[in-house]
């Protein structure tokens, strides 16, 4: 198993604990609805899981597919969750909620981008 697959499963694995945290936290009361949350984070992990067995079956959409999912979804979480947290300066019930798991959701997004580049 290669560098790039051990840690997009880090990833997918903290965006999991990362949409946790956020039912924890009140984050899905922006969406109006838990159900319409669980749907949206459902197409978001089955993107992921998608990416990811197309990077193991090495198909080369896999990696843009990757890209897709490490730069917008991972990366974009840390970048939303902190300005949520400095606009309504709190972590509950509001964009600030899953700060705590989104910055090193972010970070683990920003090593997987990086290693997605160099295999392309």
């Amino acid at each position: 198993m290669s560098t790039l697959m051990l840690t997009y499963l880090l990833m997918m694995l903290m965006q999991i604990f990362h949409i946790f945290e956020e039912i924890g936290m009140g984050a899905y009361k922006v969406a109006h609805s838990l159900n319409k949350y669980l749907f949206a984070a459902s197409v978001l992990v089955t993107i992921n899981f998608s990416a990811f067995a197309l990077i193991a079956f090495n198909m080369r959409f896999g990696l843009f597919l990757g890209l897709l999912t490490s730069g917008v979804l991972a990366l974009g979480n840390g970048v939303v969750h902190v300005f949520g947290v400095i606009k309504t300066k709190t972590f509950r019930d509001s964009l600030g909620a899953g700060v705590f798991t989104g910055i090193p959701l972010a970070i683990v997004g920003l090593i997987v981008f990086i290693q997605l580049i160099q295999n392309i």
